[in-house]
């Protein structure tokens, strides 16, 4: 599945349940099995590097989620690269939400023992990113002989930070949206709770973007604040097109336009910066480190918990959390 394309129910049910081997993984370039995670356009054929044109004629084996896109793709190069029309296909092996990890697993094995090299590709995008390639990558830390290399290029998500007007570094990519409104509007608010960043990056498909649209109206009518949000459809395509705007006002915009729902959209919502220093104040990483303490977590092992969580000083933290452990202990000798 592509880095815009729908996958909620993609992933295999035990992808997330996958551990990382735990014994060392290490690349080096000598390797001779190999398996590349190689990026492909997600509309443009002109954002095709050298680079990916010369390792997707190369690979001893491609694994694309539809044979038939991936098909299409390396025939459309080579009517863009005159000079390759002698070249040899590769061999293209499905690799979609219905291979499982015992599958991926055997294919694996077979790699280490051929020492194949072996290109990994997503129906458009970064392999990786909200596909089942995910999952090969790792598991292929189970497997030493096998080199793990990135062959980078378009992605959606990388597309959309350059346009989102982000103020900050940090963002959280959640993938698709969830199916019902009332679980849309948990994660919004899960996420707005959490205050790691104000910048979220989601997914969605042509057939839910309405009622993703009509959930995040209802979640933004409930909040005291204005988000801003970056819808973006077909990114890099012929049809590609942009809408910004903030607040309640921007639906309502919005659902004045006849909108074209066709097409991939990917979604930023981007909370103010007051809001963010409000949730952060001082009190709250003070009433968290007595909780911390309450529940008997050493003064050190909860400063590091609340320094994580909230924009305070480590030295201030450790100050404030012995003296309320020595005003819980002088309360207990009182008792």
């Amino acid at each position: 599945m592509s880095d815009q394309s729908d996958n909620r129910q993609n992933l295999p049910s035990h992808a997330g349940q996958t551990s990382i081997a735990a014994t060392l993984y290490h690349t080096y370039p000598a390797q001779r099995a190999k398996v590349s995670m190689i990026a492909t356009p997600i509309g443009n054929l002109g954002d095709l590097s050298e680079r990916v044109v010369d390792a997707l004629f190369a690979v001893d084996e491609l694994w694309c989620e539809d044979t038939r896109r991936t098909l299409a793709l390396l025939q459309a190069i080579l009517k863009e690269h005159p000079e390759r029309a002698n070249a040899e296909l590769p061999k293209l092996k499905r690799l979609d939400q219905h291979t499982t990890e015992k599958e991926i697993r055997k294919m694996l094995e077979q790699v280490a023992v051929t020492g194949q090299w072996i290109g990994v590709v997503t129906d458009a995008g970064t392999p990786g990113v909200s596909d089942p390639g995910g999952l090969v990558t790792a598991l292929v830390t189970h497997y030493p002989l096998i080199r793990l290399e990135p062959v980078p290029g378009p992605s959606a998500v990388s597309a959309m930070t350059s346009i989102a007007g982000f103020e900050e570094n940090s963002f959280v990519f959640r993938g698709f949206f969830p199916r019902s409104e009332s679980e849309t509007i948990e994660l919004l608010n899960a996420l707005k709770d959490a205050g790691i960043t104000r910048n979220w990056i989601f997914f969605e498909s042509p057939n839910r973007i309405q009622d993703t649209i009509k959930a995040l109206r209802k979640w933004s009518e409930s909040q005291e604040f204005d988000a801003d949000f970056v819808f973006a459809k077909e990114l890099t395509k012929l049809h590609e097109s942009i809408w910004r705007g903030r607040g309640r006002k921007f639906f309502d915009l919005l659902n004045s336009k006849d909108l074209d729902t066709r097409g991939e959209w990917v979604v930023a919502v981007i909370l103010p910066k007051s809001y963010v220093r409000t949730e952060k104040s001082e009190s709250s990483w003070e009433l968290a480190l007595e909780c911390l303490i309450q529940a008997e977590i050493s003064p050190k092992a909860a400063t590091t918990i609340v320094v994580q969580r909230f924009s305070v000083a480590k030295n201030l933290a450790y100050k404030v959390a012995l003296e309320i452990q020595k005003k819980m202990q002088f309360k207990d000798s009182k008792a």
